[in-house]
């Protein structure tokens, strides 16, 4: 596996940004950035495969796996369901192929590829924000080493918990944030992920809110 490759930084034209939540702004690479890199690292030599998918009221969530040199890495992709201007769904499938594309861009973040952009960081640059700016609250969870973070098991366990709460995905990104500071459960630890779980199946009142 070439770490080297995986971990390289994007340069700054492959970098774009969208709107997120709360008024927040999201960098991102394209899908076919991705690819490349993958290309570039493994030869060509990958596959990747939706495991399963489902389609909600306004959204839908795939659970996709990437393999590359006998190193399997899972994560979840969503995208929302496009609506035309009286309100028919659009195209089921090219919502799916967005989710999917999310999934493969999220598994191959689990390798390095773009992990700065889903709160890492090259190692250098961490180093070099440390020497200029010293640590910010929760800055060591946020950068924490792809080791340490949540695993796919514990990802599945948070949507899953938070469906059987009826949690919608804004809901559940303000329980996480307002519990960890953090606004995506892709960007928790371990030790975060547990106790956001724990949270999640025993700690809501009668009427499915956080008490």
């Amino acid at each position: 596996m070439k770490k080297d490759i995986l971990t390289r930084p994007f340069s700054p034209e492959q970098v774009k940004q969208r709107p997120g939540q709360h008024g927040k702004t999201l960098s991102y690479v394209d899908i076919a950035a991705v690819i490349d890199r993958l290309n570039e690292a493994f030869e060509h030599r990958w596959n990747f495969e939706v495991v399963r998918h489902e389609v909600h009221e306004t959204e839908v969530v795939v659970l996709g796996k990437l393999t590359a040199d006998a190193v399997t890495k899972m994560a979840f992709g969503g995208s929302a369901i496009t609506m035309d201007s009286q309100g028919m769904v659009v195209s089921i499938g090219d919502d799916l192929k967005a989710a999917s594309s999310d999934a493969l861009k999220k598994s191959a973040s689990l390798l390095g590829i773009a992990l700065e952009l889903y709160g890492g960081a090259p190692p250098a640059v961490q180093e070099s924000n440390r020497v200029r700016q010293g640590p910010s609250p929760g800055q060591h969870a946020q950068n924490a080493p792809v080791a340490e973070r949540l695993t796919s098991r514990q990802l599945a366990a948070i949507h899953g918990a938070s469906r059987r709460q009826g949690l919608s995905r804004e809901e559940l990104g303000s329980f996480i944030q307002e519990r960890t500071g953090k606004p995506r459960p892709e960007q928790l630890t371990r030790a975060e992920a547990s106790g956001v779980i724990t949270s999640l199946s025993g700690s809501f009142n009668g009427n499915g809110s956080p008490p």
